[in-house]
């Protein structure tokens, strides 16, 4: 992953892997992983398209970065309007439990949305999770010191995750993301370019 340069898909491009690595060399423990996949911005619709229609992926993503973390307990924060794809995830994290994938030693939990657009911000979900108000934290601490219930914590958005099976099994690119594009377009969907594309190369896309 750090050959790969994979930096965050969440917006502040922050390496993938220095972001682990600070995790996995906490002396504290329990270490935790976040799936942010509380997305909520207008017109945004990637996780739930990659979620509804590869659900594997998504936990394979996780156990690998558990491992590479130290971490025992993983929570994806899924958006609550999103009741298929929770479902889906419910389905498929049962029957990798049921195959023996996961529940020992490493397990992971759904944890609905709280509706809030301001819990997408990473402390925020922390506290969302705790079954506080989802509100964020100040800084420092930061998560990868004291996150959820006050252990070191690894916060990782859908997209980022999804590039890490490919990059792990033939270091695949990490230098596409993908874009969704909808309202005055011909083709509306969630389009996958390389990072610098244009505004107008994606809409000719569409």
């Amino acid at each position: 992953v750090e050959a790969s340069g994979l930096t965050g898909r969440g917006g502040a491009a922050f390496p993938t892997a220095r972001k682990w690595e600070a995790v996995r060399t906490q002396p504290a423990g329990p270490h935790y992983l976040v799936c942010n996949a509380d997305e909520s911005e207008p017109g945004t619709f990637k996780d739930r398209t990659l979620i509804e229609n590869d659900p594997y992926a998504l936990i394979e993503s996780m156990a690998i970065a558990a491992l590479a973390i130290g971490a025992v307990q993983a929570y994806v924060y899924l958006r609550g309007e999103y009741p298929r794809a929770e479902a889906t995830l419910h389905h498929v994290i049962d029957e990798c439990r049921t195959r023996g994938y996961l529940g020992d030693g490493f397990d992971i939990t759904v944890v609905r949305g709280a509706g809030a657009y301001i819990c997408g911000e990473e402390t925020a979900i922390f506290n969302s999770i705790e079954g506080h108000r989802g509100e964020p934290r100040n800084k420092p601490p930061f998560p990868f010191q004291v996150g959820l219930f006050g252990k070191p914590t690894a916060v990782n958005n859908v997209e980022t995750l999804y590039n890490v099976p490919s990059i792990v099994l033939g270091g695949g690119p990490a230098n596409r993301r993908l874009f969704c594009l909808s309202g005055a377009v011909e083709r509306p969907g969630v389009y996958e370019v390389e990072l610098g594309a244009t505004l107008g190369e994606m809409i000719v896309l569409a």
